[in-house]
């Protein structure tokens, strides 16, 4: 073949990727014979030119190349065609047998393979067209002498298409075309490919830039990815000049995709075609930027993503396009369209100009976002987050990516370091000037945030000040968006103030610009506020209360968080708060604009915060009071809250005892600590979050003064039979449910009366066309006044409803009182559903009660995590497991269950202080007193009477072996395990496990005692323990077997436990032998044996012996079996049949 691939005649190798290949073969060789017998026997014609013929099908039967092919090819592409995937296998095999030494046979092969995937190239499928084309690739990459030029003579004939294509067939076979020609581009770099040669594959590929549009798509992918690949020197002398007949033209002579392959030939080979030249080249006499911008935005149907990123780096931000950009923004805007692709094409060169930002004029970018088209993207954003990803069309999906990709540019345009936080602020200021809050509109989350973090302090003044300026604008003040969505909500522009004041760049050195935004924000929400949020009269303000009671709750959180825990730093930020307060309340003005006028516990408030402005107490048990007192009277004087008047007295008379140091006179008076304690709970039950922050803070700090006893006043809040919160809810709740209920009673009585009226008039107007009807109408209010009687008074006074007779009731009067029955009973039934249903202050109270206890359980984890004694972990273990039993099947109760399930987690994993020499003996009651409660919380109807009841038990169970591994593990020090108090628990554990079948308490605690992180030290005397009954003879065998699965299971956490104890190897080894000396062995020992040798260790000496006595016994056993099942097979074999002669055997 000289290194060309062979030319074969569909006669030669007739077998297209849509047939058998093992009836190519077959065909194939037919052929061969059918030409040898016709090259014998010419057929005789009167015309002796035809004999002389050679058909390209007789000649190739004459040199036998159909023979040439290898017929293990077959087989192979049989696999590509029958197989949904192509293994890396398949193309291994197919590549080995087409490099094999035999040329003329291997190119033969090679050839009628390319022609079968080259003809496969124009299937009706993309997926395996595009299979196809790599497998190409992959041949002529390495088969040797299979030249990739060569291939366009196939295409020609094995893929024609005459023109542009019109049927769907001519129409797959240009793709195939495209896709061999783009195979060929790619390989072209190859040495033994010429310069000349591209010329025809380029040509051939823009004749498709025009007709259909996905072959046009098509195409200009091929071209725009083959310059990746084709240096500029070859580009300019070989592909050049082929394109520029077709390209080089004015822009009214050009579509989409030839423009866009201009556009590439300037981006790639900008030597060959510069910037001036391109001018030049698309406006000859005028520049019209109309022309070009129409292209793109002429209702394309195929969105193409790097073909409007092209054109978006056309225009660019330099100062050549900047006039281009921004007649391009005007037209955009104007003829905005709404198919898929033209917003695409928006979208994407927007989105390129963000990515591609470069330091320099940034002036373009703020008019950008100033412009009316960002008014057009930003609704589509809009839109797009609408879009649900199950209901939509692709087309609608598509769209929403773009979106999300449009958003992520403008991130990293936040995050670039070569934009200026200036242009950060005004492009964010220009977008909350359009859309108040972009959360609402962006897929994104906390778009708003995100970028609010990538600014300086100069830029978040700038946003702050904006939503000062938008915060004051009367409602209706404003110019009302072109889309209609209405006036700028309020609270849009307080919660975006509230997201700069948590800005860590607000921090240290500008702390005090920070109180500045404070001292807005507090004024915004005490005072009535015009424009510019100064103080102003009633009927001037501007603010709805909702807003300024978001103001104050905003104030009062970022004091909190502020202080980062610091009990010191937030004091004095409180009395730097009463100070401004003073000073600003001062004035005539400001005091007559509060939005509250002062009430008796607000001037008490004041006059608290006003004595407590000159106190100067450095210690800190009193300085914690005194922030109590100043937090909450600041709070109470902004009627921020709805505590009692009575707290600040209290917290008065808690102050002054721990100054003086005053003790308790009496057992019955509470101390200072107690009653601060149960004000931090009352604390509790307001609903801002800034509440339970405060709460955890002063806990923290008083802990040093606090004991047991005050941790047990916090338990009592989170016992679930009895209500912290009083029983007046429950009084006011039954109170409505009796006013409900007797309301529901008189009008059930009143359509009973109604309807029995009606009836009555319906029985008036029959008395006078009937006469036997007056009979019937009283048995009818008869029976009609006993069926009322039944329902009113139950089952038990039937006599009167039993003596009436039926018969003597017509059937007009019957269905009248089937109506009526009917209405009364569907009366009755929705009386009785309301009164299943809670009334709303129930459901309010238990709200309440639920989210109480929860925050009530952050405080005991603050104790327990401070100060982790043993009497406080045991205490909070058990209140916490008790709330965590009762609430588990309970679906209103799921975040207080969910919540004292992180608690366990965290006590379960808290290692406990104790004191020198402390008594360790609480801690086996503790653990009796878990395994009761779980016993009682499984029997309950709370886990009986669900429908996953198993389910609950199992997590029930698993979580009470996980507090008793951490409690046993927590009854002796590390270096004095022998001593431990756990050791009778355990062992009375297991006496009361071992014997019999079946045992109420199972096995899991003790494989929990494995599992626990960190590894007890312990778990060596535990092993030799359950060791010790293996060969123990009270022990059940299916106990015995359940010991040395949990011992194999964690087999690698108590791998030591093997090699140093002497009283472990000689326990296995007496309870091999043991096993051992059965005869004979039953399944169940062999269970045992094959469990025990998982467990040994076969690279220690001592247990090499046991290990192979296994092995031999279960061979042993194993080939007994095996000759037991044979001669039960042959013993059951049935007799042979004799097998029925035939005639002629009969007959002889």
């Amino acid at each position: 073949m000289n290194g060309k691939i062979m030319k074969l005649d569909s006669a030669d190798c007739d077998g297209s990727s849509e047939g058998s290949d093992h009836d190519n073969e077959q065909h194939a060789e037919a052929n061969v014979k059918l030409l040898k017998k016709l090259s014998k026997k010419p057929k005789k014609t009167d015309d002796g030119e035809e004999q002389s013929k050679e058909t390209p099908s007789e000649k190739s039967g004459q040199t036998g190349t159909g023979n040439k092919i290898d017929k293990r090819v077959f087989g192979i592409l049989k696999n590509f065609q029958d197989g949904t995937n192509v293994t890396p296998k398949m193309l291994q095999d197919l590549v080995a047998l087409l490099q094999e030494e035999s040329s003329e046979k291997r190119n033969a092969t090679a050839t009628y393979v390319v022609k079968r995937l080259i003809r496969a190239t124009g299937a009706d499928n993309k997926n395996t067209a595009a299979k196809v084309g790599s497998i190409i690739k992959l041949i002529i990459k390495n088969v040797p002498y299979v030249n990739e030029l060569d291939l366009l003579d196939i295409v020609e004939r094995e893929l024609p298409v005459n023109g542009q294509p019109k049927k769907k067939e001519e129409a797959l076979a240009a793709v195939g075309q495209m896709i061999t020609a783009g195979t060929i581009i790619q390989l072209s770099t190859k040495q033994s490919s010429t310069k000349r040669e591209l010329a025809p594959i380029y040509t051939k590929l823009m004749s498709y830039l025009k007709g259909r549009e996905y072959l046009m798509c098509m195409s200009n992918n091929l071209i725009v990815e083959s310059f990746e690949t084709v240096p500029e020197e070859r580009f300019a002398t070989d592909v050049w000049p082929v394109l520029k007949k077709e390209i080089a033209k004015p822009v009214s002579e050009l579509n989409l995709h030839t423009f866009d392959v201009l556009l590439a030939v300037h981006d790639s080979y900008n030597n060959v075609l510069t910037h001036d030249q391109l001018v030049a080249t698309l406006w000859p006499t005028k520049t019209r930027y109309s022309e070009l911008f129409r292209i793109y935005l002429a209702a394309p149907k195929m969105y193409d993503a790097g073909i409007y990123a092209r054109f978006g780096k056309f225009l660019g931000t330099a100062d050549t396009n900047a006039e281009m950009l921004e007649s391009w923004l005007e037209y955009a805007y104007e003829h905005r369209a709404q198919n898929v692709a033209s917003k695409g094409c928006i979208f994407k060169v927007l989105e390129h100009q963000l990515v591609s930002h470069r330091s320099g004029n940034e002036q373009p970018l703020i008019d950008l976002f100033a412009s009316p088209l960002m008014d057009f993207i930003l609704d589509e954003l809009l839109a797009a987050k609408a879009v649900s990803a199950k209901k939509e069309k692709p087309l609608t999906l598509q769209l929403r990516r773009i979106c999300q990709e449009f958003e992520c540019a403008v991130v990293l345009l936040f995050e670039n370091p070569a934009t200026g936080d200036e242009t950060k602020a005004k492009i964010l200021s220009n977008l909350l000037s359009k859309r108040g809050n972009l959360n609402e509109i962006a897929t994104m989350r906390r778009f708003t945030e995100t970028l609010l973090n990538t600014l300086k302090y100069e830029g978040l003044q700038t946003i702050f000040d904006l939503n000062t300026t938008l915060l004051a604008t009367p409602v209706g003040a404003e110019a009302q968006p072109e889309n209609g969505s209405g006036s700028r909500n309020q609270l849009e522009c307080v919660n975006q103030m509230q997201a700069i004041l948590q800005h860590t760049e607000l921090e240290g050195k500008n702390a005090d610009k920070r109180w500045k935004m404070l001292k807005t924000i507090l004024t915004a929400g005490h005072c009535h506020v015009a424009a510019g949020l100064q103080p102003c009269l009633p009927a001037e303000s501007i603010l709805s209360e909702a807003t300024a009671d978001r103001c104050k709750t905003i104030f009062f959180g970022s004091l909190v968080r502020n202080c980062h825990g610091d009990i010191k730093e937030l004091c004095q930020l409180l009395r730097t708060t009463v100070k401004f307060l003073k000073k600003f309340m001062s004035k005539t003005l400001n005091s007559s604009a509060q939005r509250h006028a002062s009430n008796d516990e607000q001037q008490l408030a004041w006059d608290v915060l006003t004595e407590l402005e000159k106190s100067d107490d450095n210690e800190d048990s009193a300085q914690i009071i005194e922030v109590l007192i100043l937090f909450v009277g600041l709070a109470q004087y902004t009627s921020c809250c709805q505590l009692p008047s009575s707290i600040l007295n209290d917290l008065l008379v808690c102050r002054k005892m721990k100054i003086s140091e005053q003790k308790v006179e009496s057992e019955e008076e509470p101390s200072w600590q107690e009653v601060v304690t149960d004000i931090l709970l009352q604390l509790l039950l307001e609903t801002a979050a800034h509440w339970r922050e405060f709460t955890n803070i002063i806990l923290k700090s008083m802990l040093p003064h606090l004991g047991q006893a005050h941790l047990l006043q916090m338990l009592q809040r989170l016992d679930m039979d009895s209500n912290p919160l009083g029983e007046d809810g429950d009084e006011s709740s039954s109170d409505e449910e009796e006013n409900e209920n007797e309301n529901e009673e008189e009008e059930d009585s009143n359509d009973d009366d109604s309807s029995a009226d009606e009836d009555n008039n319906s029985d008036d107007g029959e008395e006078e066309g009937e006469g036997a009807g007056e009979d019937a109408d009283n048995a009818l209010d008869k029976l009609r006044d006993s069926v009322r009687q039944a329902l009113e008074n139950g089952d038990d006074d039937d006599g009167e409803a039993s003596s009436v007779d039926w018969n003597d009731v017509d059937e007009e009067s019957g269905k009248r009182l089937d109506k009526s029955l009917a209405a009364i009973f569907k009366v009755r039934h929705q009386t009785q559903q309301r009164k299943k249903r809670p009334t709303k202050s129930d459901r309010i109270h238990s709200t309440s009660l639920l989210h109480f206890r929860v925050r009530v359980l952050d405080l005991v984890e603050v104790f327990a995590s401070k100060k982790p004694t043993l009497d406080v972990i045991l205490d909070v273990f058990q209140c916490v497991y008790q709330v965590f039993c009762r609430t588990i099947s309970v679906k209103d109760q799921r975040p207080l269950h969910h919540a004292s399930q992180k608690l366990l987690g965290k006590l379960i994993a808290k290692e406990i202080t104790f004191e020198d020499a402390q008594d360790r003996g609480q801690i086996p009651v503790a653990i009796e007193e878990l395994f009761a409660a779980t016993s009682s919380a499984l029997e309950s109807r709370q886990i009986r009477g669900v429908p996953n009841s198993r389910e609950l038990q199992q997590r029930l169970v698993m979580w009470r072996d996980k507090c008793f591994a951490a409690l046993i593990t927590q009854c002796s020090d590390k270096e004095d395990i022998d001593n431990s108090v756990a050791w009778p628990l355990l062992k009375a554990m297991l006496d009361e496990w071992l014997p019999g079948r079946k045992s109420k308490q199972p096995l899991f605690g003790f494989e929990a005692i494995f599992q626990y992180e960190p590894t007890w030290p312990g778990v060596n005397q535990l092993v030799a323990l359950l060791v010790s009954h293996l060969h123990a003879t009270a022990t059940h065998p299916m106990k015995r077997l359940v010991i040395v699965k949990l011992l194999a299971a964690h087999k690698n956490r108590i791998k030591p436990t093997v090699h140093t104890q002497k009283s472990v190897i000689a326990g296995l080894k007496k309870y091999a032998s043991n096993l051992l000396e059965t005869d004979p062995l039953t399944p169940s020992i062999v269970q045992e044996l094959k469990t025990l040798k998982q467990y040994l260790n076969p690279k220690l000496e001592e247990t090499k012996k046991i290990l192979t006595n296994i092995s031999k016994s279960l061979d042993q056993f194993h080939q007994t079996e095996t000759k037991v099942k044979r001669k039960t097979t042959t013993q059951d074999e049935p007799a042979p049949v004799a097998t029925k002669k035939t005639k002629k055997e009969r007959a002889t």
